[in-house]
């Protein structure tokens, strides 16, 4: 997606409370599934935002969620995109990694709260001036999700939704 990509969850989102642990694994097999969906990513600060389409598959084993697929935007990019992420189920914390941008592997970091993984994004390289963004992953009782990448275009300017993506189970 845009260089910093979809999965792409800064201190925007800080560590929040965990939710019990039978509700996490709610959460998880949540992720044993396809998607398809539309959004809108804006690549950088000096391009207008594109409207996507993604497919996506995930798929849980025990505590950890693999989600990978791809997303376009007519006749201007296709990525392939993936996100590893493992919960510790003592405490709600999830780490992971998010494969797809042009810098490289990102690294995420986050908890679970209710129906939403809230992530931290640190990049190997600056994009727009810094290595950080966030990420929201919400999943709904109905199969659906929602990806929100957050991050600021500028260095210092203000935080805003670089990706907005709807996905709805297959």
């Amino acid at each position: 997606m845009r260089h910093r990509g979809i999965l792409g969850m800064a201190a925007l989102f800080a560590a929040v409370s965990s939710a019990p642990a039978g509700a996490q694994a709610d959460i998880l097999d949540r992720f044993n599934q396809r998607w398809s969906g539309k959004g809108s990513v804006q690549r950088n600060a000096e391009s207008d935002p594109q409207t996507v389409s993604c497919d996506l598959s995930g798929k849980r084993t025990g505590n950890q969620v693999a989600i990978a697929g791809t997303c376009r935007a007519y006749l201007v990019f296709s990525r392939t995109i993936a996100a590893n992420l493992t919960i510790d189920p003592d405490t709600g914390a999830v780490t992971g990694t998010y494969t797809g941008s042009r810098v490289g592997v990102a690294s995420l970091s986050g908890t679970i709260k209710g129906d939403t993984v809230e992530l931290a994004m640190r990049w190997p390289k600056p994009v727009n001036g810094d290595t950080r963004a966030a990420m929201v992953i919400r999943t709904a009782a109905d199969g659906s999700l929602r990806i929100v990448v957050s991050d600021a275009l500028t260095p210092g300017g203000p935080q805003t939704a670089v990706t907005d993506v709807a996905l709805q189970p297959i």
